[in-house]
């Protein structure tokens, strides 16, 4: 079967065996599950990079992306002479508003001190035309149409499903019902963030909403 949103709800309807479950209750359990996860969980699977510029006598960026949540990494790569990371450049905007109040102030030169608001800026002008690299975690898309495939793979879509029927029925009051998706939705979560976590290197620990392991 194809893996893709009507197919899903089709599923939902065949299982929970609710005639009067309406399409938009299985659109929303759906999409609130998968954007739970998403939300809570720096993945591979919604990890993007994108390339800003600073033009030289400016101190801010090209436009930040529309999906962007948060920043991951923030790094010159050209010209090569100048790369390097600024991740531990970065101040809050608060500080940055009090100790830069002014940037032409500050004259031009290498990039340092950075925040950002609408784009990135910068606590200086920009002596030359610098090319940055942006690693950050994005949004994902809202399903909506029949064709629309989710973020979450087909390998993982017990998942899905499994998170849209507890949500349905904790909507329908149905606790007995939801009790009995709980661990085998945990399992699923504890598998799926394992598997596509940005952090594979050094996970450890009890991830939220999986089951404690003894």
């Amino acid at each position: 079967m194809a893996y893709q949103f009507s197919d899903l709800k089709t599923k939902l309807q065949t299982q929970i065996g609710d005639p009067n479950l309406t399409d938009s209750v299985m659109s929303d359990a759906l999409n609130y599950t998968q954007q739970s996860i998403f939300n809570t969980f720096d993945l591979t699977l919604n990890s993007e990079q994108a390339t800003l510029t600073v033009s030289a006598g400016s101190n801010t960026t090209s436009a930040l992306p529309s999906d962007m949540q948060r920043i991951v990494n923030l790094r010159i790569t050209s010209p090569v002479a100048a790369s390097m990371n600024l991740k531990d450049y970065f101040v809050s905007v608060d500080e940055f508003r009090n100790n830069f109040p002014n940037v032409a102030m500050n004259g031009s030169g290498a990039l340092g001190n950075w925040t950002f608001w609408e784009n990135i800026e910068f606590s200086n002008k920009a002596d030359q035309t610098y090319t940055l690299t942006l690693d950050y975690i994005k949004s994902i898309p809202i399903m909506s149409a029949t064709t629309d495939v989710p973020t979450i793979p087909q390998a993982f879509e017990e998942l899905l499903v499994l998170g849209a029927k507890l949500r349905i029925y904790e909507q329908k009051e149905d606790f007995d019902y939801a009790t009995q998706y709980q661990n085998r939705y945990a399992d699923q979560l504890e598998a799926f963030i394992t598997r596509y976590s940005t952090r594979q290197v050094d996970i450890q620990g009890n991830i939220p909403g999986s089951r404690v392991r003894v």
